[in-house]
């Protein structure tokens, strides 16, 4: 049963029957982690962050995946309202001049940071939901969300990465199709989860 880093590594183990392969499963799971993190998104991997702008920018996270969300919030925290994605391109040749200008209702990546347009003019506090990579799973992480929830997904993600490495003709396929099946149903659970109970609705506030 895989419950940790160290029962996961086991299974990889076990099920290879290859004990010379055991210095290399470690590589094997963190080369699944990647294409993990890659390809799925759900709600098990979303972060809120408040990032401090200065000069019209904020740094991306060192976990950053991809955004869902950026609101302008008040100094309390409470949303007021989301800003509009844009390209660098669009958002430089929009907002050039680089002081104060007004309040920002876009947002761009550039490079290692999130810039936005109009360039404040006053301190408006950000708030930013995003999609972000877990910590990865070592000897002093024995656990996340994979181990704890989906040990499959990572298990047969762990068993493909171990089927290249082997140059097996028969398992890379077997556990290509196995993984894509676990990440379908794990996403598919994750967007049924989202329009579960009550539908959702839109109030006046």
């Amino acid at each position: 049963m895989i419950t940790d880093y160290t029962t996961l590594q086991s299974a990889i183990t076990d099920y290879l029957a290859r004990s010379d392969l055991s210095p290399v499963v470690t590589t094997f799971i963190s080369q699944a982690e990647a294409r993990i993190y890659r390809e799925l998104r759900v709600a098990a991997m979303e972060q809120i962050a408040t990032p401090t702008v200065a000069s019209g920018a904020f740094p991306v996270p060192a976990d950053y995946l991809e955004m869902r969300n950026l609101y302008v919030t008040d100094a309390a925290g409470a949303y007021l309202f989301e800003l509009e994605r844009m390209s660098p391109f669009q958002l430089r040749s929009n907002y050039q001049i680089q002081s104060s200008q007004g309040q920002p209702r876009y947002y761009a990546r550039e490079a290692q940071n999130f810039i936005l347009g109009p360039y404040p003019d006053a301190s408006y506090p950000v708030s930013m939901l995003y999609f972000a990579r877990l910590p990865s799973l070592n000897f002093g992480n024995a656990t996340n969300w994979l181990t704890s929830v989906n040990p499959d997904l990572i298990f047969a993600a762990s068993m493909l990465e171990a089927g290249t490495y082997m140059n097996d003709a028969q398992a890379v396929p077997y556990w290509e199709q196995r993984y894509q099946s676990i990440a379908q149903q794990v996403q598919q659970m994750d967007r049924r989860e989202r329009t579960s109970g009550s539908p959702p609705v839109m109030r006046p506030g």
